[in-house]
């Protein structure tokens, strides 16, 4: 995939097709709604594979709700398998590089409880 396209064919991907889908922000962005989805590049950013291509990680981070008592670990639980699913389901390749355990994620001087799934692409 070409580098500068391919924020934009994950949030195609993951893009909500039902009311109770979250949001997909293709960006990072300095305010959001929970549920939500929000894309950006992980660190490394970008490997080398060949003269051609390189591997390149993408985050999806997804942020179930504000950090509070209550059922924030449930939600992200089926915030995390909506996306594994979405990404499965798409004939696009997307293969899972890591998902990461619940944890709070800061935006805004907000607490958010969130997990990051990386992905690995094949870029140009």
């Amino acid at each position: 995939m070409n580098l500068i396209e391919v924020r934009d064919k994950l949030a195609a991907v993951l893009a909500p097709v039902a009311d109770s889908d979250p949001d997909v922000l293709s960006s990072i962005v300095d305010a959001i709604e929970p549920p939500a989805l929000m894309l950006s590049w992980g660190d490394p950013w970008l490997e080398p594979r060949t003269a051609c291509f390189k591997d390149g990680r993408l985050v999806v981070t997804c942020v179930a709700s504000r950090l509070a008592p209550g059922d924030g670990i449930a939600q992200l639980e089926e915030l995390v398998a909506y996306t594994l699913d979405r990404l499965e389901a798409d004939p696009g390749d997307w293969p899972l590089d890591s998902v990461g355990g619940p944890s709070m994620f800061t935006l805004a001087k907000t607490n958010y409880l969130a997990a990051r799934i990386t992905v690995r692409v094949i870029v140009t």
